[in-house]
C-alpha cells in the first residue's frame, strides 16, 4: 500500500530554508554525524520516538527524520520525512537529494560531531596540553565545541571524510 505522506505524486513542494534544521530518532545517529560534518544542525533525540519528539521538532522548527513508519501516522503539523534508505551512505544522499542541499566546503566540519554545538576557534596555545604533540607540532588552526569542549583539528578524519562523500558521488563546492 502507498502511504499518501511517502507518495511522490501528492508530495508539495517544500519550503527550505537557507540553514535547515534537523531531529533524528535514534536509529538514524549515523546520517545525523553525516549531517552534522556537512554543517547541518541536526540533533539525534535521545529517547524512544513520539509525541514528545514531534514537540521539540515543532517547537525548535526542525524537520523530523525517522526509520519508524509510526511516525507517519501521528498527528503533526511540522515537516517529517521517513527515511527509506538502509545504510547511512544512501541515507546520506537521500536526504541531500530530498532537501536539496548544497555541501559547502566552508561549512563542513563547523559543527560538533558529539552535541551539535557550533564550533569556535581557538588558539594553538590553549590546545597544548588538550591534544597529542604529533598533532601539536603539525597543526596550526584548532576549533573548541563550547558544549563538550571537545579539541577538533585538520587531520586524517577530513581526508577521509571528503573521500567517503565522493565515493557517494557528494561532491562539496
Amino acid at each position: 500500500m502507498n502511504h499518501p505522506r511517502l507518495s511522490k505524486s501528492l508530495k508539495r513542494p517544500r519550503k527550505m530554508s537557507e540553514d535547515p534544521k534537523y531531529l533524528t530518532d535514534g536509529t538514524l545517529s549515523k546520517l545525523a554525524k553525516w549531517l552534522r560534518i556537512a554543517g547541518y544542525d541536526t540533533l539525534v533525540y535521545p529517547h524512544e520516538a513520539g509525541r514528545d519528539m514531534l514537540n521539540l521538532a515543532n517547537s525548535e522548527k526542525r524537520i523530523v527524520l525517522t526509520k519508524r513508519r509510526d511516525m507517519l501516522e501521528r498527528q503533526f503539523s511540522g515537516e517529517l520525512y521517513f527515511v527509506k534508505g538502509v545504510d547511512v551512505g544512501g541515507q546520506l544522499r537521500e536526504v541531500i537529494s530530498e532537501f536539496s542541499l548544497t555541501i559547502k566546503i566552508e561549512k563542513m566540519f563547523s559543527i560538533c560531531l558529539k552535541c551539535n554545538e557550533k564550533l569556535h576557534p581557538v588558539e594553538k596555545d590553549e590546545v597544548c596540553d588538550r591534544v597529542p604533540p604529533y598533532v601539536f607540532a603539525g597543526c596550526s588552526a584548532y576549533n573548541k565545541c563550547p558544549g563538550c569542549q571537545r579539541i577538533y583539528w585538520e587531520g586524517t578524519h577530513r581526508r577521509n571524510s571528503l573521500q567517503f562523500l565522493k565515493e557517494l558521488s557528494i561532491y562539496p563546492q
